[in-house]
């Protein structure tokens, strides 16, 4: 197979084995969840920084939560078990166009942060998944701000102007 190409974007987390037949248990990170059955190649990476491995998907199914994918060459749980605990990527020019509330989240860092007295706080310098709440790290020059990315706080991202208004209103005591 060919080297990886250079911009991979995440479509889901794997987990363990499942079942006798070389079946990997997939838990999606992809707004349409019926987004598995048009996968043919994907890149497996244990941990970022690792060179990303080719995959041929031999066949897909679902559930109601997981996806469950099979490997061209890889027809038993053990040959599958080291895929457990990494990641499932595809080439940035096939991820699927958003509808328009939803932004990806690789496309937010850069984007310039606005409070909701419409002063400018900085730029979004990464996004940190902390268990289920993801963070937004603000970079203000001075200190580092982190903003919880939910409906209280992040109000509109507008992905045309690179924009994401929020109101830290709750927050400023603590800043």
């Amino acid at each position: 197979m060919k080297p990886a190409p250079e911009n991979l974007i995440l479509v889901g987390y794997t987990q363990k084995p499942y079942g006798l037949l070389g079946e990997l248990k997939v838990s999606p990170a992809s707004f349409d969840f019926d987004r598995h059955s048009s996968l043919t190649t994907v890149y497996f990476r244990k941990k970022d920084g690792d060179a990303p491995e080719a995959l041929e998907i031999r066949a897909t199914r679902a559930d109601a939560e997981n996806w469950y994918l099979k490997f061209k060459d890889l027809r038993t749980p053990e040959a599958v078990a080291r895929l457990s605990g990494g990641q499932l990527l595809i080439p940035s020019e096939e991820r699927l166009e958003l509808p328009e509330d939803m932004v990806y989240v690789s496309d937010v860092p850069g984007m310039l942060v606005i409070d909701e007295e419409g002063k400018a706080l900085g730029k979004v310098v990464e996004v940190l998944e902390q268990g289920p709440q993801e963070l937004l790290v603000v970079g203000t020059g001075k200190q580092d701000l982190l903003i919880p990315w939910n409906d209280h706080f992040v109000k509109r991202i507008d992905k045309t102007e690179r924009k994401v208004l929020v109101d830290i209103s709750t927050l400023r005591s603590l800043l």
